[in-house]
């Protein structure tokens, strides 16, 4: 009795991920998301990416989409990350996730746009054209693992996924060790558009903010507040007058054009608590933008290398401020 009842608890455990039990290569696939069920008949060969970082995984897996989302930050529209891997191929670029009719053009076998915001509406007109899978979690929710088992499933790998999977957050953990001072200090994650007169705060249901905690770092508890006020939400807008509510041991921001500049010129910027200790990490140059911000298995081995020492570089800053 006591066999079959863990038999029946594992089988509930599996099928509650929406994905059926196969092993690598094994097709029809079925896979349950956030806006219904979506059947993948065959091995796909003509895969679309929509949104961001969905090509990382892809490529990462094995396979070359013939269509994906166009990067400005880069010369070639491709990050880096993926660039050394097409080898010379080069997939048509998108800039937007609703141009059905070239989208349809391609002859997709399979669309995948997990961490995107394609809605109900925009699901049912791209299924129209190819099996279609979105996230689990919500528009733009989707974290690295989320995206990378989805895909994985989608593509009849899921075990190579999984490994993808366990070698990152291990690689993350790896580096989170490499630097205890790190540990247990709190951070806010946010970003400034030039002309404007607020951050935008992330919050932990944010993809960025979750694998930061895989470090070994702490949500700051303005932070956390803001989250707890706003469980639907993955930003929020802070005032710069109100910027102390998120203080915190270090504070990490991304900018796009000007942005930098423009925050650094505000009346309030140097009365900020971390640009006072030393603790202010700003990213405006686009590898350490985008492999902080479109992460994934790809992205994090690229990036983290290079932005977690500054992270540590400013942790310690703030402990001799103290």
């Amino acid at each position: 009795m006591q066999k079959i009842f863990c038999l029946l608890f594992a089988l509930s455990a599996f099928l509650s991920t929406g994905m059926a039990a196969k092993a690598d290569g094994q097709f029809p696939v079925t896979i349950e998301h956030a806006l219904g069920s979506t059947t993948i008949p065959a091995e796909p060969q003509r895969i679309v990416t929509l949104g961001w970082s969905g090509e990382d995984v892809v490529i990462a897996l094995g396979k070359k989409p013939v269509a994906m989302t166009e990067y400005g930050f880069f010369q070639s529209g491709i990050f880096p990350w993926n660039e050394e891997r097409l080898s010379g191929f080069r997939p048509q670029l998108s800039k937007g996730e609703t141009d059905y009719e070239a989208i349809a053009a391609l002859r997709p076998d399979l669309i995948l746009a997990v961490l995107s915001g394609v809605d109900d509406v925009a699901w049912q007109r791209l299924s129209a054209i190819a099996p279609t899978v979105v996230y689990r979690s919500g528009p733009w929710r989707a974290d690295w693992k989320e995206q990378t088992e989805l895909i994985g499933h989608a593509l009849g790998k899921p075990q190579e996924a999984h490994k993808l999977i366990t070698d990152s957050a291990d690689f993350l953990r790896s580096l989170g060790d490499a630097y205890p001072v790190l540990q247990g200090k709190t951070f806010t994650f946010a970003t400034f558009f030039k002309g404007a007169n607020n951050l935008v705060v992330y919050l932990p249901s944010d993809p960025r903010v979750a694998a930061l905690t895989e470090l070994g770092l702490t949500v700051s508890p303005g932070v956390a507040a803001l989250a707890e006020a706003n469980p639907s939400k993955i930003s929020v807008n802070v005032s710069l007058e109100e910027i102390e509510r998120i203080d915190s041991d270090l504070l990490i921001m991304w900018f796009g054009d000007g942005g930098k500049d423009a925050f650094e010129a505000q009346p309030l910027f140097q009365t900020i608590g971390a640009v006072k200790r030393g603790s202010y990490v700003a990213l405006d140059d686009p590898v350490s933008v985008w492999s902080t911000s479109a992460l994934s298995v790809l992205s994090i081995p690229y990036g983290f290398p290079k932005f977690v020492p500054r992270l540590a570089e400013a942790a310690h800053r703030a402990e001799q401020k103290q």
